[in-house]
């Protein structure tokens, strides 16, 4: 997910898809890994942001040496306007105040609008909000509500669709910052108690809930592994974002810059229309949190496409017929993320609502199918700390038998002779037994 959206920030404000006459969709993604410390989130993070950094430092060198540089012509600026102010009768006007240089940026963590917009205006692509826990931007908001915080998520909403950003400032010049098309790509993790506290009442009927795409792994033991990443294939990826970055601008007919317009071959056309209409479906018998989420995705095939297709192209895949069309191949893609994502959308709209017993038995559940196969009460109490005191193992697992989650199988008697039974649960949750194994899969 980090990767995807990493993919859109470099693209930006470069490229538009054209789903239809009017409807342009940009690269731009909200993505989130929902999962608790400890699911190694940050390691993935920050392997995909590698690259980002080694770019954006790079940049910041060379604004370095052109402050330098600028210091200059502003000291031989002013000892010129002096000398013009004692010239009363000259005809030439004033020498003109070199201008102050622009960084590129290509990512930041701070959340306040008003630091953003000026960084917006000078990065027309488009930025990367990009932090390893996201429950700091959630809490910007927080900090303001009833006022400037509701202000602040305002501008944010419009950021996903790069619209129009104009901020009045208090102090700086200048006063007022008015940002055209001003792209944001967000993307981060958070934990799932600190999601269920931070998506409030107002994020879900604003629809900053239903603009993130949201992941929530299940969570799985570690094992100690001497893999280690491919460096050709990071060298890879790197050059691919590289070429993201520097993908050229469209102009339009006055030679103005702006996003290049792509659009759909009649296949990948056809398969969209196909995905709109059964989302149409799919919404129509949903209400709350899940209605709204769906009523997001109907776009983010065209924005997922238009990301892969890029990708392929920065890639040099030879399958790519056009730079300048979206196919059928790209579209596939997407469709089959945004249906995996879907999924995930409800898991974790389920995981917002869930009361404490609910929880309890969710992570009771995921423990078990974390083992493959039906546990003992004598297991569940040594594996599941969480459960203390003597019996603890037994109540839980009865209290799953009696909401239907679950089955005991009697099994051959243990060490002590009495008979052991297991805990199965349904095949619905991944576990199949077969009746000849008397409870061993």
């Amino acid at each position: 997910m980090p990767l995807l959206t990493v993919c859109g920030a470099a693209i930006g404000n470069a490229a538009r898809i054209e789903l239809k006459g009017g409807w342009l969709a940009p690269p731009i993604l909200w993505a989130a890994i929902v999962g608790e410390s400890g699911t190694a989130k940050t390691p993935a993070f920050i392997l995909v942001m590698k690259p980002v950094y080694e770019r954006q430092r790079a940049a910041l060198l060379r604004h370095a040496e052109a402050e330098r540089e600028h210091q200059i012509e502003l000291a031989w600026y002013k000892k010129n306007l002096g000398q013009w102010e004692k010239q009363k009768e000259s005809s030439d006007g004033p020498p003109r105040k070199p201008d102050e240089p622009q960084s590129e940026r290509l990512s930041i963590v701070d959340t306040t609008v008003e630091a953003v917009a000026p960084l917006l205006a000078g990065n027309p692509r488009g930025l990367l909000l990009a932090r390893d826990e996201l429950s700091g931007w959630f809490g910007s908001f927080d900090k303001y509500a009833g006022g400037k915080g509701g202000a602040d998520a305002a501008h944010w909403l419009s950021m996903f669709g790069a619209g129009t950003l104009t901020v009045d400032r208090k102090t700086g010049t200048p006063r007022v910052i008015c940002v055209p098309n001003a792209a944001m790509c967000i993307t981060g993790g958070i934990q799932p108690g600190v999601l269920k506290r931070a998506l409030g009442v107002e994020h879900r009927e604003s629809g900053m809930a239903a603009r993130f795409l949201l992941a929530f792994p299940p969570r799985k033991e570690k094992f100690w592994s001497d893999a280690e990443m491919d460096p050709l294939r990071e060298a890879r990826y790197a050059k691919v974002l590289n070429r993201l970055y520097d993908l050229p601008f469209g102009t339009d007919s006055e030679g103005h810059r702006c996003p290049r317009v792509v659009g759909l071959s009649p296949e990948a056309k056809a398969m969209f229309r196909a995905f709109y209409e059964l989302n149409a479906t799919e919404q129509a018998e949903l209400c709350g949190d899940l209605s709204a989420a769906w009523s997001k995705l109907e776009e983010y095939p065209g924005r997922l496409a238009l990301v892969i297709h890029f990708v392929r192209w920065a890639a040099d895949d030879p399958t790519l017929e056009s730079r300048d069309t979206v196919d059928q191949a790209s579209m596939s893609a997407a469709v089959q993320l945004v249906e995996w994502f879907k999924h995930e959308a409800r898991r974790v709209y389920a995981l917002l609502s869930e009361s404490e017993t609910e929880r309890d038995h969710r992570r009771l559940v995921e423990w078990i199918e974390r083992r493959g196969r039906p546990v003992t009460s004598h297991e569940v109490q040594q594996g599941c700390r969480w459960l203390k005191g003597s019996g603890e193992a037994e109540k839980a697992l009865q209290s799953l038998v009696n909401a239907g989650m679950g089955t005991w199988l009697p099994s051959p008697k243990g060490q002590s002779g009495q008979p052991t039974r297991r805990f199965k649960l349904p095949s619905v949750y991944g576990i199949t037994v077969s009746p000849e194994s008397d409870g061993v899969p």
